[in-house]
């Protein structure tokens, strides 16, 4: 070993921007130490076993543009990677829309009448341009028309935010599903899909066998086995820096305990950014805690459920865009992959909820929480109560950066704070505060640590800022 490799490299989070830099210092010969608030790695994805059927937090497909990423996922799952043929679709109004949307399934549940108005509104909006372009409102409205906006975009999109689209940044929509517009489902009816096809509009993707965890259980695997070490159930509660250094972390067990003092040579966090801004001490100046505090994150609660029910739908997930109930988004686990079931003759779901901590569902008990969620799937025709065996609940806090009109300035100023550490990186979806999918998290974990390792400048604020990844 070098002397460099005795440094002491701490890592903040063990999801996956945090497993992806420690796998990759430790393949370099490092021995970084993860302090992890949860019970396991994975972050978001991480797969839960529930009496023998396995659950993520929500969906994560392996899919990707970059090379690196896809070499990791081979080397590290092999052929216990699936390829999966993507279904999924929109439920509104007691019909389903694919997604996403094509040109005849959408007039044809539509009727004449209703495919005649959304077309106009469109071509009157594309003319007009009657939107406010730095809205998510506006951007839509401009890009597919009021009709087709109010219908797919406006209620999904403000049950996740619980904010009125004109409120959110356009860059929302720039990001998450630029390349679609009425005239391309058009296109796509008449021609086909051609050329650069925007990513995550793929017809098939990579899927762990047993699901994203275990991915991440394995590269926990290699770099415990090189001497990387982990600590979960506890987490940092202050940052200490001195002389432009952070110089050592107080951790302490989650809920209770002693705070330890560990002390660093380097430090990289996947910490929501405001969260990390506003644990430093001595305290940033007021104008960067002020920023901080503007910056919000939604929370994400995921009902699970165990179905005495074979078949419920076809799709891996389902948007519900219905606004009589709260229920975001449905996934079907057996249908990402046969292993996440126990037995095939049922079939586990796990129904997805936007909330925030003073939310009433967020506070909800769990059991009135799973009947809850099995009233709305009867309201909107999924399953019966009859057909429930058994459910829990997974709450998760920090998951969705809301783009506010003013996230960007607010980020900037943290940005330009951070800067005076020598020995400080973010990283991951909440420590870039920006809504990414999990390779472009690992990814960014990867060039951290090849930052440290000298084989940079690589701009980790810059991952996913011009690829097509798309969808909420």
């Amino acid at each position: 070993m070098t002397a460099r490799q005795h440094d002491k490299l701490l890592i903040l989070g063990a999801g996956p921007a945090g497993i992806g830099c420690a796998y990759t210092l430790a393949e370099s010969g490092y021995a970084p130490r993860l302090i992890e608030k949860e019970r396991e790695v994975g972050g978001l994805c991480r797969t839960l076993d529930y009496h023998g059927y396995l659950f993520d937090i929500g969906g994560h497909r392996f899919l990707t543009k970059s090379k690196e990423v896809n070499r990791l996922w081979s080397k590290v799952m092999g052929s216990d990677m699936l390829r999966v043929s993507r279904l999924s679709r929109i439920y509104y109004k007691k019909k389903f829309y694919n997604y996403p949307l094509s040109f005849f399934n959408t007039f044809w549940n539509f009727g004449l009448i209703e495919g005649l108005l959304c077309v106009a509104s469109y071509f009157w909006c594309k003319l007009f341009k009657p939107g406010d372009e730095l809205t998510f409102e506006g951007w839509i409205t401009n890009h597919f028309g009021k009709r087709l906006y109010e219908i797919f975009f406006k209620t999904y999109t403000e049950k996740v935010w619980a904010v009125p689209c004109r409120d959110i940044s356009a860059n929302w929509a720039k990001q998450r599903i630029r390349g679609l517009s009425l005239k391309v489902a058009i296109q796509n009816a008449v021609m086909g899909m051609k050329g650069n096809r925007p990513k995550t509009l793929a017809d098939n993707f990579l899927y762990p066998r047993k699901g994203p965890g275990e991915f991440y259980h394995r590269m926990q695997a290699v770099i415990e086995a090189k001497g990387g070490q982990f600590l979960f159930g506890h987490e940092a509660v202050k940052i200490h820096h001195q002389n432009d250094k952070i110089v050592s972390v107080e951790v302490e067990k989650c809920g209770n305990g002693r705070p330890e003092i560990a002390g660093l040579d380097y430090l990289f966090s996947s910490l929501p950014l405001p969260v990390l801004v506003q644990r430093l001490c001595p305290a940033p100046p007021a104008h960067v805690i002020a920023a901080a505090k503007k910056m919000h994150f939604r929370n994400f609660m995921i009902v699970n459920v165990i179905l005495d029910k074979e078949q419920v739908f076809p799709d891996q997930w389902i948007y519900v865009h219905s606004p009589e109930v709260k229920l975001g988004r449905i996934q079907n686990y057996k249908n990402w992959s046969p292993s996440m079931v126990m037995d095939l003759r049922k079939t586990s779901l796990g129904l997805e909820y936007f909330c925030d901590v003073d939310d009433e569902l967020w506070g909800m008990n769990d059991i009135d929480l799973i009947h809850r969620a099995i009233s709305e799937l009867e309201k909107i025709g999924i399953v019966s109560r009859s057909h429930l065996i058994d459910g829990f609940v997974v709450r998760q806090s920090d998951v969705y950066p809301v783009y506010s009109l003013d996230y960007q300035e607010n980020i900037q100023v943290l940005k330009d704070y951070l800067k005076m550490f020598s020995n400080l990186q973010t990283m991951g979806r909440a420590g870039l505060f920006r809504y990414d999918n999990s390779d472009h998290a690992l990814l960014t974990g990867i060039y951290a640590a090849k930052n440290y390792l000298g084989d940079g400048p690589l701009d980790l604020w810059q991952v996913n800022t011009d690829e097509n990844y798309l969808e909420a």
